[in-house]
C-alpha cells in the first residue's frame, strides 16, 4: 500500500461528506487506503461515513470506538496510525477538506524524489464558516521553502489538513506525545527530527475555522497555559534543548504578565519562579532581548505593587491598588 489516509473526526455530520469527496476524487497512479475514525460523535457524522464506507469497501476502512478515546483526538489518531498499511501518511480532519484532484499524487511524488525529505505540506485556505472574513492562505506571503527544529519551535504553523509524511517519520508515535495539549505541532517537530520539510506553495485545500474548533473561544489565560504545556511536554534533540527550554521560559512568563493583568498575584509569582527554574535570570543583566524583557517586567511588577506600569509595545497596565492612583 502505498498512502494511508488517516481521517479523524467528532461531531462534523456537517462537513465529513466534503472531506471524504475530496480524498476519493484524488487523481492518483497508486493505490490508497482511507481510514476513517469517529471519536464517538453524537449527531450524525458515524451516519454518513457509514454510508462511504459501503459505497466504498475497497477503499474505506473504518475505527469506530464505542467511547471517546479523549487526549484531544490524539488516542484515536495513534490508533489509525498502528492501523495504517502506507509507506506515505496523509492527515486530515474531518471538518477540512482538499481542493484539488493531484495533491495526493504531487506529494507523494516530491518525497520519491527526495529521499532527505520526511514529510511536505502545501498552502491552504482559512475560510471562516460565518462568513465574517474573506478566505486568506494559512501561510502568508513569505513562502517557506523549508522549514526547520529552529522554525517549529518559534511557533511555525501551517495548515494540519496539507502534510504527507513518510511513516518512519511519525511512527512509532513516542509516549510524550500524549502529553501535549496539540496533536499536529509534535508530528512535525518528529519529521524535523527525521529528515527535511517542504513546503508547497500551491494551494489544495481548506482548513475550516468556525466555532465548534477545539480550540476556539479559548480565553488568553487558557491559550498561554497550553502554550506553557506544550513546551514542558515536548522532546527534541539535545541540540535544540536550550531552544526549548528558552521558549518554555518566555511562555511562563507570558501566562505570568497575564495572571498579574487579572490580579492573580500568587498565579503570577509561581509562573515567574517556573520560568526561574527554567532559565536562570539576572535583573542587573542590561542584554536583554524581548523575552527577557518581559521577565525584567514582571519581575518588577511583583516587586513593586504599588505602582503604575506602562509599556505599550508589551501592552501591560499595571494600576494602583490604592485609589487607582500612582505613588
Amino acid at each position: 500500500m502505498r498512502v494511508s489516509v488517516l481521517v479523524t473526526a467528532y461531531e462534523h455530520e456537517r462537513y465529513i461528506a466534503q472531506a471524504l469527496d475530496g480524498i476519493l476524487e484524488q487523481d492518483v497512479d497508486f493505490s490508497f487506503e482511507v481510514l476513517v475514525g469517529d471519536d464517538a460523535s453524537t449527531d450524525g457524522t458515524r451516519a454518513v461515513i457509514a454510508e462511504y464506507a459501503r459505497a466504498h469497501p475497497q477503499t474505506i476502512r473504518t475505527f469506530l470506538p464505542d467511547t471517546n478515546l479523549g487526549l484531544g483526538g490524539k488516542a484515536i489518531f495513534a490508533e489509525l496510525v498502528e492501523r495504517a498499511r502506507g509507506d506515505f501518511l496523509a492527515v486530515l480532519d474531518g471538518d477540512d477538506f482538499w481542493i484539488e484532484a493531484g495533491k495526493l499524487r504531487r506529494q507523494v511524488s516530491y518525497l520519491e524524489e527526495h529521499p532527505e525529505c520526511s514529510m511536505c505540506f502545501h498552502e491552504v485556505l482559512c475560510r471562516y464558516e460565518d462568513g465574517s472574513r474573506p478566505d486568506v492562505p494559512f501561510t502568508g506571503v513569505h513562502d517557506p521553502a523549508e522549514v526547520d527544529m529552529h522554525q517549529l519551535l518559534d511557533g511555525f504553523q501551517m495548515g494540519s489538513c496539507s502534510p504527507v509524511f513518510r511513516r518512519a517519520a511519525i511512527s512509532p508515535l513516542p509516549s510524550w506525545y500524549f502529553g501535549v495539549p496539540w496533536g499536529d505541532g509534535p508530528l512535525y517537530l518528529l519529521a524535523a527530527e527525521r529528515g527535511a520539510i517542504r513546503y508547497l506553495p500551491d494551494v489544495m485545500a481548506v482548513y475550516r475555522i468556525h466555532d465548534h474548533g477545539m480550540y476556539r473561544g479559548l480565553s488568553r489565560r487558557r491559550a498561554l497555559e497550553l502554550r506553557a504545556r506544550y513546551y514542558e511536554g515536548i522532546r527534541v534533540p539535545p541540540s535544540f534543548e536550550a531552544h526549548r527550554r528558552r521558549r518554555l521560559a518566555e511562555s511562563w512568563v507570558k501566562l505570568g504578565l497575564e495572571h498579574e493583568r487579572l490580579d492573580d498575584r500568587p498565579a503570577a509569582r509561581d509562573c515567574l519562579s517556573k520560568s526561574l527554574a527554567v532559565q536562570s535570570f539576572d535583573p542587573r543583566d542590561v542584554r536583554r532581548g524581548p523575552g527577557e524583557r518581559r521577565r525584567m517586567l514582571l519581575w518588577l511588577l511583583l516587586r513593586l505593587p504599588r505602582v503604575v506600569v506602562h509599556h505599550p509595545r508589551l501592552r501591560v497596565w499595571r494600576q494602583s491598588r490604592a485609589g487607582n492612583q500612582p505613588r
